[in-house]
């Protein structure tokens, strides 16, 4: 899967199907992967090229169902950060990539209740708007719903793309773009996602 596809949104949807990233641009990139099916190896690779801020984006009633407080109580309306959570069991600090990738998928699994996950941990869920991209066409929200096209549970790992040319930075779109032809990832805009509904 390459930068260079004709059809960015099918591209992209393959590699979601496969649990694979995705570069995503809004103009600030991001690396996007499904929670459902994130892999330590996955993970690992979005924590080296990203800020390490690892989020997952999920639909707010889940959030509320999970007892995921938001951070501050005015997040909820549009969405927003909620507590950062670890999986109770089946982890050691939470801290690494295998652990969080526990953590993630605990947050994906439809099956995962409050009790599952020990609030404050290593991993930012993310509330996302209540009427997804048609409310908020943004990075948490566009990730979601190509998660869900692609096949896989509405629960979305997102992380901001460092410029691979200066770390104290975040990627520029010609950059994204440069590292996803580097790495052979799909990559797409969010305007993409808005007009292929």
């Amino acid at each position: 899967m390459t930068s260079l596809a004709a059809h960015p949104v099918d591209a992209a949807l393959s590699a979601l199907a496969t649990g694979q990233p995705v570069v995503l641009s809004a103009p600030d990139a991001a690396l996007i992967l499904p929670a459902a099916a994130v892999s330590t190896a996955g993970l690992a690779f979005v924590v080296r090229h990203s800020s390490g801020l690892v989020g997952v984006a999920l639909p707010g009633d889940r959030c509320d169902a999970l007892e995921l407080p938001p951070m501050r109580p005015t997040f909820r309306d549009d969405g927003g950060w909620c507590v950062a959570v670890d999986a109770a069991t089946g982890v050691t600090t939470g801290i690494s990539a295998a652990d969080r990738a526990e953590t993630i998928r605990r947050l994906a699994d439809p099956g995962t209740r409050p009790e599952d996950l020990h609030r404050p941990g290593h991993v930012l869920p993310y509330a996302t708007h209540p009427l997804g991209i048609a409310g908020r066409l943004a990075i948490p929200e566009a990730a979601v719903e190509l998660c869900l096209r692609a096949g896989q549970s509405a629960a979305a790992v997102f992380a901001g793309l460092v410029s691979p040319e200066d770390p104290r930075r975040m990627a520029t779109l010609d950059e994204s773009a440069s590292f996803a032809a580097e790495h052979g990832l799909a990559v797409l805009d969010l305007l993409d996602v808005a007009g292929n509904r």
